[in-house]
């Protein structure tokens, strides 16, 4: 009885199991017929979540140690200032779950490096990785199998409480219930195959070897999730894909090395042209891939007709946008954004507010919630304060990760931190197109913020000694006190 008592505490005080739990299930909630049980259990997680942060960082003080804590305190104060300016209202409540929902990025993902001050700590982190990574690969397999399966055999849309399943005007949605959450999840899970993929990684984090077997197994499953992204039609998560590719080939190119003007010169020649051809190619492959599903799709069997809820006008497919405009409308949402910040610049109006004020101010005719930019968001909710604050943490921890990720010497390669640091940056960019960075209880917001609670472990690994500078670093200043031969090590070995 003690034993099992012993077992149930040490479940509740986990925050590897909370985390990988919270980020699974948010997924799951955008999958059709289990998204309400999925959200259910979500709001448990939540607040197993919020006793979690009580417990780790407000009875033992452990805020402090979270590197730019200061930033992001004053970041969530701004916010509930704001809530108590707006008073009580219908918005209320959404304003107050996001603002409870800040602590758990800002600490219980960002803030888990100071769970990896040493080496047992950081093995413990890697392994985390190392879950999650894999659980995302089977679990991105298994949806996309299921999804195509049900794209050959329905054919058609079917209408769900959240949006619509199988296609929703031309682009592929599965058994998601909208297209661009598939499309990020799977380039998210495209992802961490790329992780799985580095050999000394996966070998050290797994205890087995990296077969062929295994290899054919990632490749597989990141060719299928591009597969189901091209029919997505997303043009979000193509300009993620892109700018992730480049960024982690600009690492390749210039990290770990001294930038002589001839080397510079020549590999900024063969990056430009990498970026025509990475460009070009991406959106002639989708082209292909869009046009071999629409011709291999057969036309819907009698026993669709069973879903009395499909509806036939969106029935027609071609995997591409009904909408033609390239910004989707997102021009006009930033200009609905813009005329809120006017009356409200200072502390701004919070998220729960943002249909009430822009409907206000934009003659009724705010259609959405959000305004598909992750930094306009952030202005219009927490106004001028917040915004500042917001974006000091931004770039205290972005100029300190440039330093770490091109200072370090090449044997870093073999590492995810370039990965990791890849995914943010392409990241910080895809934000600008969607509903992303804190004012969301989604996948996108949880996943961002626990990628960079991974990337600060790697960084807290890296720093503190006086290695040699190399490439961008010579731009910033940095202090070390270490050996600098550590640098070279696998960082959940030393």
């Amino acid at each position: 009885m003690e034993q099992s008592s012993v077992r149930k505490t040490e479940l509740r005080d986990n925050t590897t199991v909370f985390r990988i739990a919270f980020v699974i299930d948010l997924i799951l909630c955008q999958i059709g017929y289990i998204s309400v049980p999925a959200i259910v259990a979500a709001v448990f997680i939540f607040f197993w979540g919020l006793s979690l942060f009580v417990r780790k960082y407000i009875y033992s003080f452990n805020i402090k140690n979270v590197n730019y804590y200061g930033w992001l305190t004053a970041f969530i104060v701004s916010n509930v200032i704001t809530l108590l300016v707006q008073g009580y209202d219908r918005g209320f409540w959404e304003s107050l779950g996001m603002i409870l929902n800040m602590p758990l990025i800002f600490f219980l993902f960002y803030g888990l490096h100071t769970e990896a001050l040493d080496v047992e700590g950081r093995k413990k982190i890697y392994k985390e990785i190392y879950a999650l990574c894999s659980i995302m690969l089977w679990l991105s397999f298994v949806i996309n199998v299921l999804s195509l399966i049900s794209l050959y055999s329905v054919g058609r849309s079917v209408s769900y409480y959240f949006g619509y399943l199988v296609v929703y005007e031309n682009r592929f949605t599965g058994i998601y219930f909208n297209p661009n959450l598939m499309a990020f999840t799977s380039f998210c899970a495209m992802f961490c195959c790329h992780i799985l993929w580095q050999g000394d990684f996966f070998e050290k984090t797994s205890g087995k070897p990296m077969t062929k077997l295994r290899r054919a197994i990632i490749l597989i499953s990141a060719g299928l999730n591009l597969a189901v992204i091209f029919l997505t039609d997303s043009n979000a998560t193509m300009l993620i894909i892109v700018c992730y590719t480049i960024i982690y080939i600009c690492y390749r190119l210039f990290g770990g090395h001294e930038l002589k003007l001839g080397y510079t010169v020549g590999k900024t020649a063969a990056l430009l042209a990498l970026v025509v051809v990475i460009g070009a190619g991406v959106f002639v492959v989708r082209s292909v891939v869009q046009t071999s599903a629409t011709q291999t799709i057969s036309t819907p069997s009698e026993s669709s007709n069973a879903f009395e809820d499909s509806d036939d006008e969106l029935n027609k497919i071609t995997f591409e946008h009904q909408n033609k405009n390239l910004d989707s409308g997102r021009i006009k949402l930033f200009k609905q954004g813009i005329n809120v910040i006017k009356h409200h610049p200072i502390l701004g109006v919070g998220k729960g507010e943002i249909t009430k004020y822009g409907n206000r101010y934009n003659d009724n005719k705010m259609k959405y919630s959000d305004f598909h930019n992750g930094y306009l968001t952030v202005f219009v909710c927490a106004g001028a304060v917040g915004f500042f604050l917001f974006i000091a943490f931004a770039v205290c921890l972005g100029k300190r990760m440039v330093t770490d990720l091109f200072s370090v010497k090449p044997t870093i390669r073999s590492d995810i931190f370039p990965c990791l640091a890849s995914f943010i940056a392409a990241y910080c960019v895809y934000a600008f197109f969607e509903r992303t960075m804190i004012y969301d209880v989604t996948f996108m917001v949880e996943f961002f913020w626990l990628v960079l609670g991974y990337a600060a472990v790697c960084m807290v690994r890296y720093e503190g000694g006086s290695y040699k500078t190399a490439a961008f670093a010579a731009m910033i200043e940095n202090k070390h006190t270490d050996d600098p031969e550590n640098k070279t090590h696998f960082p959940i070995n030393s």
